[in-house]
């Protein structure tokens, strides 16, 4: 990720100056001699620590800082000031969008470099920890999910089964008419998706302590999960491509991580709807200690306002959450299917990545260690 720093002052003077003194840094420099330029460039990038003179005319500093944080919450800010008025200076510290100030002039350009340099450092700090606070919220919901769905799950599949023994009870009949018998095919069928639907949900229940780990395949999990999909690929006249790597040995539960590729490969299916050209891409491969798949298409993508959810249980981004007309609004969905798979990631000491942008696709990667 690009690290990129604002500048804004109305002295066109110390702007030379501090371009001259990042001349050499590895950061992406801005520059804007007021208030008003500065938010534009703050729209138009995505500056992680912004660095603002106190006193301008018409919007100050903290004037400044205080929009810019209403368009970007998380970025560092920081004041620099000749005026030593110490209340001046400690109240703007105290504010919100202010981490710490600089007095200007600095005797040394290695002073301003420095501090910069501790900005990015506590932005990434703030970012791990965001991140961690995330998690937990996450596995707090999960937990809380988990034992209600342990509840009923049983109750389920008790009625589940109540309707299956009467309806293969009703189908020995051999005087049943042809659409009657039909029908209880159909009501088998639906009442057995019931069944693996409570069976899915029973993945966030204290039931996963009892799944199978051994040492196998992710690149033969992945074939075998692709053949379960293919002929809805062939169908729908879908572009495979495909790069398997041989050696990807893992830890896994088979039947766990082959549910979790099929989820990714169908949502892939369901994102090229409405495209002219329709590709998925699945392959297999391993980076450092650990092993992935990865499946890549050219679907519709992901809003970014919509990606820190979509792991979310029964958050979903088809059927009446998906764009008005889109392809994509006539897919039903109850939201399981992501959340479902980063649990299962989560148990095999995984993680799942996305990449996406509208229009343009998304990139699914499934990451577990090596074995």
């Amino acid at each position: 990720m690009r690290q990129t720093v604002l500048f804004v002052d109305d002295n066109p003077v110390i702007l030379k100056t501090i371009e001259a003194a990042f001349a050499k840094e590895e950061y992406d420099v801005l520059l804007a001699g007021s208030g008003e330029e500065a938010l534009r460039l703050v729209r138009e990038d995505t500056p992680q620590i912004i660095v603002s003179d106190l006193r301008m005319p018409g919007m100050n500093g903290l004037e400044f800082l205080h929009q810019a944080r209403q368009k970007n919450h998380f970025f560092v800010g920081m004041i620099f000031t000749a005026y030593l008025d110490i209340d001046s200076i400690m109240s703007a510290v105290s504010e919100e969008a202010v981490w710490r100030y600089i007095t200007k002039p600095w005797q040394d350009s290695r002073e301003l470099v420095m501090a910069v340099r501790n900005g990015f450092q506590y932005h990434e700090a703030m970012a791990f920890r965001r991140q961690a606070e995330e998690q937990l919220q996450r596995a707090e919901r999960l937990t809380a999910l988990g034992h209600l769905v342990a509840g009923i799950a049983h109750q389920f599949n008790n009625i589940d089964a109540g309707i299956l023994g009467y309806v293969q009870m009703a189908l020995l009949h051999k005087d049943l008419p042809d659409e009657v018998r039909a029908q209880l095919e159909q009501v088998r069928v639906f009442t057995r998706r019931g069944t693996e639907i409570v069976r899915e949900l029973t993945t966030f229940s204290d039931q996963s302590a009892q799944w199978g780990f051994s040492h196998g395949s992710l690149t033969d999990t992945a074939i075998e999960a692709l053949s379960f999909c293919r002929k809805e690929i062939d169908a729908a006249g879908i572009q495979l491509e495909t790069e398997f790597r041989e050696k990807c040995y893992t830890v896994l539960n088979f039947g766990l991580a082959k549910q979790l590729i099929m989820n990714l490969i169908r949502n892939a299916c369901h994102a090229t709807l409405g495209k002219e050209s329709r590709t998925v891409r699945i392959e297999t491969g391993s980076q450092d200690d650990n092993v992935f798949v990865r499946v890549t298409d050219n679907g519709c993508g992901i809003p970014s306002k919509y990606l820190p959810k979509i792991f979310d249980p029964f958050f979903t981004t088809k059927g009446a959450q998906a764009a008005p007309g889109s392809p994509q609004a006539e897919i039903s969905g109850v939201g399981l299917g992501l959340s479902l798979s980063q649990t299962v990631a989560q148990a095999h000491r995984g993680v799942i990545s996305v990449q996406s942008a509208p229009d343009k696709g998304s990139c699914f990667t499934f990451s577990l260690p090596g074995a």
